[in-house]
């Protein structure tokens, strides 16, 4: 005696939608196979171990950071004749261990970014930011005959102000922090500066600075 199978048209209704589901997947995975392009993986940071940091190179990723202390100080005491010189220091330091030290060579990057941003990235800063300054300022006195000058006066006094302090500051922030990272990196700490650390931890990975 054999059992009969007895389909409802609601079985049939599900059998059919089941079959149209999979016929549209196999499309999908057609259309797929055919066009669709894989998304560029992003390239992680190299990381390294600060257990097994040898006395060499903690001595090399301190003087790296030490070295902003001849390009701030010496530069003010020779009026900025030492710059030029003392701004590559770490640079220097960057293409000896970059293939020795990624400890060494990331440090030494930091250091160099953090110095070109305090001396040369000031310096455009003034240049630029004082013009635009002394502009607006004369636009303001002008204003002055058409009364709107006397609120815009004073404003842009303060905005010359602000200026003045991010110019003044600026270097310090900068020595302080190169000093808090040459202590670090000496009891062979990772010490990163706040956002130019991730910038060099990519280009250490696979930008531009990997391939120089």
């Amino acid at each position: 005696m054999t059992d009969e199978l007895h389909y409802t048209d609601a079985d049939t209704e599900r059998v059919s939608r089941l079959k149209q589901a999979t016929q549209e997947n196999e499309v999908v995975r057609e259309y797929e196979q055919k066009y669709y392009e894989p998304r560029k993986l992003k390239v992680k940071p190299r990381s390294y171990s600060t257990m097994n940091i040898s006395d060499e190179e903690r001595q090399w990723a301190m003087l790296a950071h030490a070295s902003i202390w001849l390009t701030l100080v010496g530069g003010f005491l020779t009026a900025g004749f030492v710059v030029p010189l003392s701004i590559f220091v770490p640079l220097v330091v960057y293409f000896l261990y970059r293939k020795r030290s990624d400890y060494v060579a990331f440090h030494a990057l930091q250091a160099f970014v953090l110095q070109l941003i305090a001396t040369v990235g000031v310096l455009a800063l003034a240049v630029v930011g004082g013009t635009a300054w002394l502009v607006g300022m004369v636009i303001a006195l002008l204003a002055v005959f058409v009364l709107a000058g006397i609120v815009l006066v004073p404003l842009w006094g303060l905005v010359g102000i602000a200026l003045a302090l991010v110019l003044f500051l600026t270097p310090f922030a900068a020595l302080l922090l190169g000093t808090i990272a040459a202590v670090q990196t000496y009891n062979r700490l990772d010490y990163r500066y706040p956002f130019i650390a991730k910038w060099v931890d990519r280009q250490l990975a696979g930008g531009f600075l990997n391939v120089v």
